[in-house]
């Protein structure tokens, strides 16, 4: 059925509340929205139909013993497939979800330095995607999302970043062979607006989320929307100066955060330890400096190597106080933070205790909930498929 433009508006406002804050009540999406009982009805009856969402059950309350029971509405699984595609320097990660989030397909391509033959170029992600589109063509897929390691660049169809790893990723050859529409954003933004639709609290809070990777990067949710969406600086705090005597960052600046606690950093440091000492286990476990990857030091790290240790609990300290000064620079309720160091529960327990110790300027002041999202490498794909259900369906 052919909707107004009015009425189109009104609908999205409702999918997304359900989304963010359901199962709900009609009821409970007219007070929350201030749409009128009675089009929140006719709307959900058109969303209903359209297999969108469905009736949950009644919902029971102290509160509401007589009278008209309230019924719960919920998103509907499988109304609608998409794909989502991660581009890492370690992997290039593909995945088919439906509407809520659930996993169907995936394939992860991880960079192997003993196989340069097989190195994650342009031309292997174009073609993996097209294979995977092919695998995947039973379902249908509406659109496909990219989490990028940087920001697009839509005028010249690539990646805007710093790292000359991406130099030659240009996605205009993509783009005139994909017949679907094709959205790009900034990792660690797709994972944060996954975050507000999938998360399982449901309560679409401002919330701050803080990927640490190769690089680093924060995004926040303010009032149900990106922070800053349209300012690229916004959310690099790999780039805060944590030690202003630091090495020096390929910014120019010295003592970024990013020189202590980024992923990429912390390997060029023990690489130096692995050429320079003797007695690291670093040794051990890799056959060279070109073989060590953050798998490998976290090995390192547990073995109880005291150059590797020094490392990390460097980058978890400068991580932590930069983590404590957002969270009184930022109004959230909450901080997750995503990153493979923190598989390691030792590292975990540590970046707590610090967090913990931060006091609060006012003693009534509610401190910010810190939640560590567990890693995996699909996260990031997962996060891109999420991506256009936030584009198809809720704008």
């Amino acid at each position: 059925m052919k909707i107004t433009k009015r009425q189109k508006e009104l609908q999205t406002k409702i999918l997304d509340i359900i989304y963010t804050k359901g199962p709900l009540s009609r009821i409970d999406i007219s007070q929350a929205t201030g749409i009128t009982p009675a089009t929140v009805s006719d709307i959900v009856g058109n969303l209903i139909v359209e297999q969108l969402i469905h009736e949950t059950g009644e919902i029971v309350s102290d509160t509401n013993k007589s009278g008209r029971k309230k019924i719960s509405l919920d998103i509907s699984p499988n109304h609608s497939f998409y794909i989502g595609v991660e581009l890492s320097e370690k992997f290039f990660a593909y995945c088919l979800i439906d509407n809520k989030q659930n996993l169907f397909e995936k394939k992860i391509l991880t960079n192997d330095p003993s196989t340069p033959e097989r190195n994650l170029t342009a031309s292997l992600f174009v073609t993996e995607l097209h294979s995977f589109l092919l695998h995947c063509s039973n379902y249908h897929p509406q659109s496909i999302g990219i989490a990028l390691p940087g920001h697009f660049d839509e005028e010249n169809q690539s990646i805007l970043t710093n790292n000359s790893f991406w130099t030659n990723f240009n996605f205009k050859q993509l783009l005139s062979t994909i017949n679907l529409p094709v959205y790009f954003k900034n990792n660690v933004h797709c994972m944060t607006l996954s975050e507000r639709l999938f998360g399982h609290d449901s309560t679409d809070n401002n919330f701050t989320f803080v990927h640490v990777g190769r690089g680093m990067f924060c995004s926040s949710i303010y009032q149900s929307n990106l922070y800053g969406d349209n300012n690229n600086l916004v959310g690099e705090i790999g780039h805060i100066v944590v030690h202003p005597d630091g090495e020096l960052c390929e910014c120019g600046k010295r003592g970024c955060l990013q020189t202590y606690a980024s992923e990429s950093w912390i390997i060029k440091k023990s690489q130096i330890l692995f050429d320079k000492s003797d007695s690291t286990y670093l040794r051990q476990l890799a056959t060279d400096r070109a073989h060590l990857t953050i798998e490998v030091i976290l090995q390192a790290y547990k073995l109880g190597d005291e150059g590797v240790i020094n490392i990390l609990h460097n980058a978890i300290k400068y991580l932590s106080i930069t983590l404590n000064n957002l969270s009184m620079m930022i109004d959230a309720d909450k901080m997750i933070i995503h990153g493979e160091l923190f598989s390691e529960k030792q590292l975990l327990d540590l970046i707590k205790d610090y967090l913990e110790k931060n006091i609060a300027l006012l003693a009534t002041k509610k401190k910010t909930l810190i939640e560590i999202k567990n890693y995996s490498a699909i996260n990031g794909a997962l996060s891109a498929a999420g991506l256009c259900v936030a584009k198809q369906l809720l704008s």
